[in-house]
């Protein structure tokens, strides 16, 4: 990563204070020409991908780090549409592959629909085939079926994987994909029965130009589908290997795990550069003081440290989380080649699914409060807060909806318990500590009575199992008793979601989070132990206080007052422990300042003259405005 940094560094199209107020089409432009900077000298090809995977993901994460639409326009070709082709096409799709690996096509990903985003089961886009020509027919047949806001279609992508219906002699035979040519290699005009346009102007990352397409009988030839799990024989007849469209559906989406890997990234990426302007400028703002004192910095103020360094706790667990996920991605998707319905892959989509939505809920919140922290200056656009935080309002919703992500890992963590009820051995190395026992866990009791018997790796860990096993029996029993209301199953699990099948994901995301960020912290201390000990503080800090928003839980059964309180104090002692090592910490983790773009969060603390030297560099800075004379009649106006 280093070596990428440094190509970025020693070019000058990599300097975030230069894209500050670029124009739609410039921006646009500006980011191909990043990417072209790039691509070539790294050194990016199938096989080098095959070999190996993460090669290509760090390259995404340095770009992300300058900017998360670079990455993401990589991330959409390299990763959404040809990880899509190489999951469910055949070796005839290889070539579709290594071409936009060599960038002759530039791919994206039609999946979302003007009237369907989550819902992808029911997209009504169709794939009509004509067996007399061996061809499908492909049409937007409503308003609502127009493929929306796919991202590098509005100007930039020639081909696309295309989710739509098959339809096999008047059969709907389910979703399928199909990788098709949308505009033409030399002219780059729409293919004819193809229109083609752009999405316009969004809240960030403006680089990438989604789009949106309408389709009317549109012809492609038959290789165009995707025929791993379902192909039509040359007598015309339907054959799938998986029977269920509904798991068909899932095994297709589990091909563009890598999308929802960059997102965890992507968060990451955000919330450390954001708590990087925060935290240097929390040290260096001073406000108030003791009476005949020097004014205090911000970062001095026990409120300011509960509200930033909890959220360098969540950083460090998030980038914990992230680790654990690219370490499984390679042996689960060589088993997942194997048998697509392999339980490896289902908990792998689990595991993803709740730290994404984790991941965007910390950072989302996270951003938020550096912005607030940082009061006005946090609001002038050459402070970059406003752009991190536009940039991640996107991660809640992209890649999947945070609420539905969370209800399907609660349910897949749900059948594991389902297991249990049948004797089965429980399998999933992050659920052996499963306890469907309720009145067993109403007689749990935690032992600590002081700080030092709380700050204890194993006792913290349990606490967190315990969590987790307390919204399972909770949501097992409001799923009871729902079920005794209402006679339809989407009522009772519908139902059951607000305080219990979401917090399933959550908590068990969490626990996740907190045994990887310990194996962290256990891996640094081999190589220095000073740094072990700060980071093992920093683990202490992300579980105490991951606890104290859920008091109400361990209060019910686990906890007593006077423990309610050493746990709120705890949280207060570390932040206090963590103040003067956090600048040093964030310094060490941080991005280069000219990928940072923030004149109030550099590593020299000289905000006010940065702040004073950008705002005059603007000619206009003090000149009369060109309203004057319409300010000059309101003025001269009577009532």
């Amino acid at each position: 990563m280093v070596r990428i940094r440094n190509m970025m560094l020693e070019s000058p199209l990599f300097n975030k204070y230069n894209d500050i107020d670029l124009p739609l089409e410039a921006r646009r432009l500006r980011c191909l020409e990043q990417i072209a900077a790039l691509y070539f000298r790294y050194g990016i090809n199938l096989q080098k991908d095959l070999e190996d995977p993460h090669r290509i993901a760090q390259l995404f994460h340095c770009c992300g780090e300058y900017d998360l639409a670079i990455s993401t326009k990589l991330s959409v070709t390299l990763f959404l549409y040809a990880d899509t082709i190489r999951s469910v096409g055949t070796a005839k799709h290889i070539p579709l592959v290594e071409r936009v690996f060599d960038m002759k096509d530039v791919g994206s990903i039609s999946m979302t629909e003007m009237g369907h985003g989550s819902n992808v089961p029911n997209v009504e886009t169709t794939a009509t085939y004509d067996h007399s020509t061996r061809e499908f027919i492909i049409n937007t047949p409503t308003a609502t079926s127009a493929k929306w806001i796919v991202g590098g279609v509005g100007k930039t992508s020639n081909m696309t994987a295309l989710f739509a219906r098959l339809i096999v002699d008047s059969v709907d035979r389910g979703v399928h994909v199909f990788a098709i040519k949308i505009r033409d290699n030399e002219t780059h005009e729409p293919m004819p029965g193809v229109t083609i346009g752009d999405c316009g102007l969004k809240i960030a990352l403006n680089g990438i130009d989604n789009g949106f397409l309408i389709f009317k009988d549109y012809r492609v030839p038959y290789d165009t589908l995707l025929d791993k799990l379902s192909s039509i024989s040359p007598d015309g007849k339907f054959k799938s290997s998986v029977k269920s469209k509904e798991k068909r559906l899932g095994i297709i989406i589990s091909g563009i795990i890598r999308g929802r890997i960059s997102v965890i990234g992507g968060c990451e990426i955000h919330m450390r550069k954001a708590l990087t302007i925060a935290l240097r400028y929390g040290a260096l703002r001073k406000q108030f003081g003791k009476k005949d004192s020097p004014e205090t910095s911000l970062l001095d103020y026990q409120i300011h440290q509960s509200r930033l360094l909890p959220h360098l706790a969540k950083l460090f667990a998030i980038r914990a989380g992230m680790m654990y996920v690219m370490e499984l991605y390679v042996p689960v998707k060589a088993k997942a080649e194997v048998d697509p319905e392999c339980n490896e892959l289902n908990e792998y989509h689990a595991i993803l699914s709740c730290l994404k939505s984790l991941g965007s809920i910390y950072a989302t919140s996270a951003v938020q409060d550096c912005r607030e922290t940082c009061g006005g200056h946090g609001f002038l656009a050459c402070s970059a807060l406003g752009n991190i935080r536009n940039e991640q309002d996107c991660h809640p919703t992209w890649e999947g909806d945070n609420i539905i992500l969370l209800q399907q890992c609660g349910k897949v963590v749900l059948k594991q318990v389902q297991h249990t009820f049948k004797g089965e051995k429980i399998k999933n190395p992050n659920l052996l500590y499963l306890d469907v026992d309720f009145e067993h866990l109403k007689a749990y009791k935690a032992h600590f009575e002081n700080r030092e018997t709380l700050l204890n790796q194993k006792f913290l860990i349990e606490l967190m199992e315990y969590k987790v096993n307390y919204v399972i029996n909770q949501s097992l029993v409001a799923l009871r008793d729902n079920a005794a209301i209402y006679s339809d199953v989407m009522d009772v699990w519908n139902n059951t979601q607000v305080h219990y099948i979401q917090e399933i994901g959550k908590a068990y995301g969490e626990y996740i989070m907190s045994k990887q960020l310990w194996k962290l912290v256990e891996a640094l201390a081999e190589k220095c132990e000073k740094t072990g000990n700060v980071v093992k503080n920093i683990f202490y800090l992300y579980v105490v206080e991951r606890i104290e928003k859920q008091l109400g839980i361990y209060l019910e059964h686990a906890f007593n007052a006077a423990q309610a309180k050493i746990i709120r104090d705890t949280e207060l002692f570390l932040c206090q422990e963590l103040r003067d090592i956090s600048i040093k910490v964030i310094d060490a983790i941080t991005v280069p300042d000219k990928f940072l773009g923030s004149v109030i969060g550099e590593a020299d603390g000289q905000a006010y003259a940065k702040i004073v030297s950008y705002v005059e560099s603007d000619p206009t800075v003090y000149s009369k405005p060109e309203w004057l004379p319409i300010l000059k009649k309101i003025k001269g106006s009577k009532a």
